[in-house]
């Protein structure tokens, strides 16, 4: 039994030393595979390109984009805010209506007078003021360019007078036929061209519109035109001597006819050479300005409907400015140099080029009835045929001593070289078959519409 016992033992010891030599090298394997799987790892979590690396960049990255969102976010909310600060501050802008549509001239021709100052519209869109107590004539032009006309038929003048017909002269720039652009035309005293197609130069401008939409008066220093011819700014009746001479009458109230032009746009002037209305001296006779026959050429025929003839400057100026004397609405006066020319330049921005130079005998060759012969232009008869007009227009001109400060212009039926925008001196009592025709020009003085009612 002993002896068993110690051949067991003995082998014992045996494998416990084999089994140590293994363990011994496992374990040096084991640390090797350790630090490799170590260092690899280290690398991998803690390198430039690791896991802790991409992790803070990515993080770092996330927050910038959020700080960016956020400045983002944060500024809208301010101009936001700016914005409503802004409406709050600032009241909403009132809105404006559309303006009322106005009267068309083709529609209403022939039809009733305005109790009111109004403004009409052509078939281009121009813009025409029509006083009250009078309306679109039946046979007006649809256009500015064929002539828009109106015709007096206020219960408040006299009969003989009711009737009386005016054509409307545009300043500034117009549309004609087709829908062109006219140029500007600018209320002023003129010169033409002797030679076609009558080409006027402006020699003085009546007002200057500024770039801020004033007006600046250049009228008040009258500019002499032809040696002798200007246009006083200054009222003044005129005298006729005894003898020969005198004194002109000049436009009674310029200021008034050239601020009236300013704030409608345009003026009007009689269609027709002036004709006997009614009355029983000269100064309260009233012209007529429609359809009139021939008078006597060796004398004055106070018959109605007759043309005026033999009548001095003076007292044409009278009788025109009593046509209207009594109206609310309107005034009426002699033609003056600025209301002749600018409605010369308007004819020939019509389409009527060299008017300037058609001469009245060519045409008529006799004296005849008004508004029967070719000279119409516009609607506007005889500025260049048949008889000379007196207007308000001053000369300086002398003659051996005897004064000539009356300007008559135009043409007549007895002389070929007189034309529409010709101008002569004539003295204060002077009067002759030649000269009459003084159209008046209406001047606006009633009030605004919107007023009327006050």
């Amino acid at each position: 039994m002993k002896k068993s016992k110690t051949r067991f033992q003995g082998t014992s010891k045996k494998m416990t030393k084999e089994q140590r030599g293994i363990t011994l090298v496992a374990l040096v394997i084991t640390i090797i595979i350790i630090i490799i799987l170590s260092t690899v790892t280290i690398n991998v979590v803690f390198g430039d390109g690791g896991l802790i690396r991409q992790a803070k960049d990515t993080v770092e990255k996330a927050e910038s984009s959020i700080q960016d969102e956020n400045e983002k976010m944060n500024k809208l909310l301010q101009e936001y805010a700016n914005t409503v600060a802004a409406d709050e501050e600032i009241p909403d802008e009132p809105v404006t209506p559309p303006e009322p549509e106005l009267p068309k001239v083709e529609e209403i021709k022939g039809g009733e007078a305005f109790d009111t100052k109004t403004t009409v519209e052509d078939a281009e869109g121009n813009k025409i003021v029509v006083p009250a107590g009078f309306k679109i004539a039946s046979d007006s032009g649809n256009t500015v360019q064929q002539g828009i006309v109106i015709e007096d038929v206020s219960a408040s003048t006299a009969a003989a007078v009711q009737g009386s017909q005016f054509v409307w002269i545009p300043v500034g720039v117009f549309i004609k036929d087709g829908g062109t652009p006219s140029n500007e035309i600018i209320l002023g005293r003129y010169t033409f061209s002797t030679s076609s197609p009558g080409t006027p130069t402006l020699q003085q401008a009546a007002y200057i519109k500024e770039s801020d939409g004033s007006y600046t008066d250049n009228y008040t220093t009258p500019k002499v035109i032809g040696s002798y011819f200007s246009e006083l700014a200054t009222y003044r009746v005129g005298v006729a001597s005894s003898g020969r001479g005198g004194l002109n009458a000049t436009a009674y109230n310029l200021k008034e006819w050239i601020d009236s032009v300013k704030e409608n746009g345009g003026y009007y002037i009689g269609r027709y050479e002036a004709s006997y209305a009614s009355g029983t001296s000269v100064d309260n006779y009233k012209a007529a300005t429609k359809v009139s026959t021939g008078s006597s050429t060796s004398s004055m025929n106070y018959s109605p409907r007759t043309l005026w003839n033999f009548i001095t400057q003076l007292d044409a100026s009278k009788v025109a400015i009593n046509t209207y004397s009594d109206s609310t609405s309107v005034k009426s006066d002699l033609m003056n140099s600025y209301a002749w020319d600018t409605a010369i330049v308007f004819i020939q921005e019509c389409g009527h080029t060299n008017y300037a130079n058609q001469d009245g005998q060519s045409i008529n060759g006799k004296l005849t009835n008004t508004g029967t012969r070719q000279d119409e232009k516009c609607k506007i008869n005889d500025m260049a045929s048949n008889l000379q007009e007196w207007t308000t227009e001053y000369s300086s001109n002398t003659y051996t001593g005897d004064p000539r400060p009356c300007t008559p212009r135009g043409g007549d039926y007895g002389n070929r070289f007189h034309y529409a925008p010709s101008r002569f001196s004539c003295n204060a009592t002077y009067s002759y078959n030649g000269i009459i025709r003084f159209p008046p020009q209406l001047v606006y003085v009633g009030l605004r519409p919107d007023r009327e009612s006050e």
